[in-house]
């Protein structure tokens, strides 16, 4: 009897077992249904960025077991794991079937998993919108290429006005979405902190398609909520938004923007400051109904900011002990419950997750573009300047910088989210930005079509610029040089704020720096010069710089390059082959994955 949790129990007649075995003899065979339980690929295939490493061969319990991949769709994803194409901007989904095979008894299990590509994000430079200071409570904007360094945009001037839009006439904890109906929305505290702590009456809704011409209009609660005790409040701050994708409108389609916000009030109603959340209406020019209760732990619970995670299926709420201090964070999974009309049910809430002992506040959470790496910042109020801290899995964080806050840069609670270059373009020639180079990732080229879309490459290599220079010469852009014998040539090619470079040479030359220093060249030093640079999505580019030396001694001669298909003579690949390990392949002829106990053939 077969019993899938490891074991089998074998039963023999008394005639056999004189010659054979004894009576209820167990048989091992839970390595098998390892292996099977092995090839289950995790929770990062349900939205995959990088390529797979797909095993052949598992060995378990002194037994081996080979695996076979099968892909649905080799437009998207390869049988070996390598991601060949994406869609722009969306997911797209393939199976990937896994054969796990027991030539030895003949067992053998099939395993589907379900892998979502992540789409090319065609996204190539970071938005921040933020307050500058409690007597400044106006928006600005600033903008980055890596989403860590900013610089003020507008000449360093305000981009939007409170006085023009704004109640109290002061603008602060400005949060932007980028919603999938094509709009962007902004939600505002309308508050003048010159007033005090307790001035705040009410939220500034503004939306835009193009971050330049905002469309605003201001929800009081005194007037919204009179006669309820929604009315008696005195803190309405630090609203965001987010999608519901699940929340059906009047004409039967889905999504709809959901604004969160913490609430305090004087009659004790509310006595201390809880998260609380409503749909915004059509035109996202008001709140729907009463608020309803989001979250508190029970005690003062402001900022929250939340994500959804595709990996884990989670969304992440971020938010501030107001009182006690830190940024901690719940999950839940799902945004609502009982149809919208509930908050959902938080749990597994986390220690303290910020780097530093300072004082914060306005947690903010964005991913960087085209990677699994997620940024929490906080404002580090009473210093005056953010940290940025850097995740893989939204549960732990390291530090990564401090921002540099001086002058026309003091960001103060705001939001950061990625913008393409055809945004970054057309807000710079509206704000101008003098001492800002915006970078510009190009969409890979097309390698098909898929259901009427376009599918693209995996990614997009970074053009590597090769910079030479000899001596005390100016640096030049060339991949052929000429130098006399002891000459010194630095290498440094651009992009200068790059992330990983690996380089190859004549003589054994290796090094993992951008810049390198060559001194006193001969001519064992002629030859070409590969380098190879990985940017921050993982994908690689190549360049390769010539470098002949005039050294009599030494004359440089130009060699073959060496390929996968020309290893040498046919003599040196038959030494090869002769002196690899053996290969086993059973009487059928198909190749196995480990030394057979009897009745194969061997092939060397």
């Amino acid at each position: 009897m077969k019993n899938r949790l490891g074991w089998t129990k074998v039963l023999f007649t008394s005639a056999f077992l004189a010659s054979t075995v004894q009576a209820d003899e167990i048989v091992d065979i839970t390595p098998f249904y390892r292996a099977v339980d092995s090839v289950a690929l995790g929770n990062i295939i349900n939205d995959l960025y990088n390529d797979l490493t797909l095993p052949d061969t598992i060995k378990l319990g002194g037994e081996s077991f080979a695996i076979t991949w099968e892909s649905s769709d080799t437009l998207f994803l390869t049988h070996d794991g390598h991601i060949n194409g994406r869609f722009v901007g969306e997911n797209k989904e393939v199976t990937l079937t896994a054969t796990v095979q027991d030539y030895l008894s003949d067992k053998k299990q099939v395993v589907k998993n379900k892998v979502s590509i992540h789409g090319f994000e065609p996204y190539s430079n970071y938005l921040f919108a933020y307050f500058p200071a409690n007597d400044n409570e106006n928006i600005y904007y600033a903008l980055s290429n890596d989403g860590y360094n900013f610089t003020p945009m507008n000449n360093g001037k305000r981009v939007v006005a409170a006085d023009s839009v704004s109640i109290k006439k002061g603008l602060r904890d400005p949060h932007v979405l980028r919603a999938p109906d094509g709009w962007f929305y902004m939600v505002n505290t309308d508050m003048k902190s010159a007033e005090g702590w307790a001035s705040n009456r009410g939220m500034v809704l503004m939306k835009s398609r193009d971050l330049i011409n905002w469309k605003h209009s201001t929800v009081h609660f005194p007037d919204k909520y009179k006669g309820k005790n929604f009315a008696n409040v005195t803190r309405v701050w630090a609203p965001e938004t987010i999608w519901d994708a699940n929340y059906v409108n009047k004409d039967g389609s889905k999504g709809r923007p959901l604004v969160y916000y913490s609430l305090l009030t004087n009659d004790g109603t509310i006595p201390y400051d809880k998260v609380f959340f409503n749909y915004a209406n059509e035109d996202f020019t008001d709140l729907e109904g009463d608020p309803i209760h989001f979250f508190d732990r029970g005690k003062s619970t402001i900022d929250m900011d939340i994500v959804y995670n595709p990996i884990d299926k989670l969304y992440h709420a971020f938010y501030k002990n107001e009182g006690d201090g830190g940024i901690c964070k719940v999950q839940a999974r799902t945004l609502t419950s009982e149809n919208g009309t509930k908050g959902p049910t938080w749990y597994n809430r986390s220690g303290a997750l910020q780097q530093t002992t300072e004082a914060v506040e306005g947690a903010g959470v964005f991913k960087l573009i085209n990677q699994n790496s997620w940024v929490l910042m906080y404002d580090c109020y009473v210093n005056g300047h953010y940290q940025f801290t850097s995740s893989s899995d939204l549960n732990t964080f390291k530090f990564v910088q401090n921002t540099k806050t001086s002058g026309a840069f003091t960001p103060r609670h705001g939001t950061i989210l990625p913008i393409t270059a055809q945004e970054t373009a057309a807000l710079m020639k509206v704000f101008p930005t003098p001492d800002f180079e915006p970078k510009v990732i190009e969409i890979p080229d097309s390698i098909g079509v898929c259901d009427g879309k376009k599918v693209v490459g995996p990614c997009s290599p970074t053009k590597i610029i090769p910079y030479v220079k000899v001596g005390d010469d100016g640096w030049k852009e060339t991949t052929d040089l000429n130098v006399a014998k002891g000459a010194t040539v630095q290498l440094g090619p651009h992009p200068w704020d790059g992330k990983i470079w690996s380089w190859e040479g004549p003589d054994g030359f290796k090094s993992t720096t951008r810049e390198n220093t060559l001194k006193n060249l001969d001519g064992t030093k002629s030859g070409y010069y590969t380098v190879t640079y990985t940017n921050e999505t993982g994908c690689k580019s190549v360049a390769k710089i010539k470098i002949v030396v005039d050294d009599p001694d030494h004359p440089y001669e130009e060699q073959p390059p060496v390929s996968i298909g020309n290893r040498g003579t046919r003599e040196s690949r038959k030494d090869l082959r002769l002196n690899r390990n053996p290969i086993y392949f059973d009487l059928l002829g198909n190749r196995l994955s480990g030394k057979p106990r009897n009745g194969m053939f061997v092939v060397k």
